[in-house]
């Protein structure tokens, strides 16, 4: 599962949760915390995803160093991408495509 980062503007606490539906108040000043998207909004780095969806078996992970030597393995088998970029690449060689959303028209939210 993968886990996000919340930060509180109010006293500079951070807190990981895995559920990003709800409204996440600091516990310590009752502030609303927001979603940190790794403190980079340029794009320049800072950017780290661990992935349990595209985990190799660990008796694979030399193989898969092998196969894919610019991504980092975990020992228990989870890549680690640095950017996005990066993870999408490795995603398409693997064989996984991403499909474009549909987005629905008509619908306004006042």
């Amino acid at each position: 599962m993968v886990t996000h980062r919340f930060i509180c503007d109010g006293c500079g606490l951070v807190v990981e949760d895995t559920n990003t539906k709800n409204v996440h108040k600091c516990p310590d000043c009752g502030f609303e915390m927001r979603w940190d998207l790794g403190g980079n909004v340029s794009g320049c780095g800072g950017y780290e995803h661990i992935s349990d969806s595209l985990a190799v078996h660990p008796d694979l992970i030399s193989e898969h160093r092998q196969k894919f030597p610019n991504v980092d393995i975990l020992p228990d088998g989870r890549p680690r991408f640095t950017s996005t970029k990066q993870q999408e690449k490795y995603a398409e060689k693997c064989g996984f495509y991403k499909k474009s959303q549909r987005i629905k028209r008509g619908t306004r939210i006042a």
